[in-house]
């Protein structure tokens, strides 16, 4: 039954939340873990872009 209501789009008008999840610490893009060096690396850039504002 499930097949169907996908395919007919039975019961629910919207789809589904889709969740990005980091491939380090896996969790959720929105709450990574401290130790993740993807979450460090994107902290880092941020800083270096909000610097290059302020002088600029």
């Amino acid at each position: 039954m499930t097949f169907l209501k996908k395919i007919l789009h039975i019961g629910s008008d919207q789809p589904a939340t889709r969740v990005r999840i980091c491939p380090e610490c896996g969790m959720a893009v929105t709450d990574h873990k401290d130790w993740c060096s993807i979450h460090r690396a994107r902290q880092a850039m941020e800083m270096r872009q909000q610097e290059k504002r302020a002088t600029a």
